[in-house]
């Protein structure tokens, strides 16, 4: 039985799927490192371990402790983190680091590599927008992006998920919108599921939105836009003047 070893965030964690479904069924072991946002000891894992249990090429879930894997899922950080001292490619998306790191063709990403049983259909727009009660460094908000625009555009369809202070901040800001509390990020992933929309910032459930191939609109963070995919119904949103596509 294939290992693999990944020390996240969640967001990095799912964008490292496609790798995990080409190497093969496994067992999905979660690091908790002090480099990254916040370590992954499984009382933080908010479900993320029943959303991996849920795909095909994974047999189960459970802590690193120390021992050899198959795979290291990690090593895409020594080629991201040397591209970046030097000034090179900021702007390739957390996916493309992954599979290159691996020697893989990018085709990986080209398919959904992320499903779910049951999805909610709570609405045809889901928002998030992730940030308040983080450090600052984590904050991957983009005062550009027209959250007003979008608000108005789709409020009557949508509601928000994510914690109750991000919403509220949300709306306080934005306007009123329906809160979707889930809890965990299966659920959270079942809502994304049932939705025509997926708008939000730079964060986990985006890299579960694409990884489901949902249609997307993104809040491009600019410090470090490593979430930027492109393919059909996929929107990057680095200023005032993003698309927002129609809803059918």
């Amino acid at each position: 039985m294939l290992t693999y070893r990944h020390a996240g965030d969640a967001g990095d964690i799912i964008a490292s799927l496609p790798v995990v479904r080409h190497f093969g069924r496994g067992d999905f072991l979660i690091e908790a490192a002090t480099y990254t946002r916040q370590a992954l000891t499984p009382d933080k894992w908010g479900g993320l371990d029943l959303l991996l249990k849920q795909q095909p090429y994974i047999n189960d879930v459970r802590e690193w402790r120390r021992e050899m894997v198959t795979i290291n899922l990690n090593d895409f950080r020594a080629k991201l983190f040397k591209a970046i001292r030097v000034g090179q490619s900021k702007d390739k998306s957390l996916v493309d680091w992954h599979i290159e790191a691996h020697g893989l063709p990018l085709s990986l990403k080209d398919s959904a590599w992320l499903t779910v049983a049951e999805p909610i259909k709570a609405a045809r727009v889901v928002f998030n927008r992730t940030g308040p009660g983080r450090e600052p460094h984590h904050v991957y908000h983009n005062l550009m992006f027209p959250w007003h625009r979008v608000w108005q555009k789709y409020h009557q369809d949508a509601v928000f998920i994510g914690s109750k202070l991000e919403y509220d901040v949300f709306r306080n800001t934005c306007g009123e919108v329906p809160y979707y509390p889930t809890s965990n990020l299966l659920e959270a992933a079942r809502v994304i599921a049932g939705a025509d929309l997926f708008v939000g910032n730079q964060s986990c459930c985006f890299w579960i939105a694409e990884g489901m191939k949902k249609k997307l609109v993104l809040e491009v963070w600019p410090q470090g836009p490593n979430s930027n995919v492109f393919r059909d119904g996929a929107t990057q949103g680095f200023d005032q003047n993003v698309w927002l596509p129609e809803l059918l």
